[in-house]
């Protein structure tokens, strides 16, 4: 197994991965024994509303509470005016992750 990195990510592949994959997609090896800390690819941070996205995804919508519907609603910009209730909106939600997933 070797490390590779395209400068933003690192990942840990089989040598002959890297040869006849990776290599050609620009990714390049890490190297390990002279790799410095300021040479190191470092993870964009993640603004508050990419970690809440990424949490509450994990999720099952049904556990999601009124808020979090509302919330997520928002940043994906799907419309849930004129639901009753959270149940209703977290329909409306399901309806357009479906959409979102064809």
């Amino acid at each position: 197994m070797v490390k590779i990195t395209n400068g933003a990510n690192v990942f840990e592949v089989t040598r002959g991965a890297f040869d006849g994959i990776y290599s050609r997609q620009g990714y390049r090896l890490v190297n390990e024994g002279k790799a410095q800390k300021d040479e190191a690819p470092k993870a964009p941070e993640m603004s508050d509303d990419d970690k809440f996205l990424a949490d509450i995804e994990e999720k099952p919508i049904s556990q999601w509470n009124k808020e979090e519907v509302k919330r997520y609603a928002e940043l994906k910009g799907i419309d849930i005016s004129g639901t009753k209730n959270a149940n209703e909106a977290k329909e409306r939600i399901k309806q357009a992750m479906a959409t979102e997933q064809e």
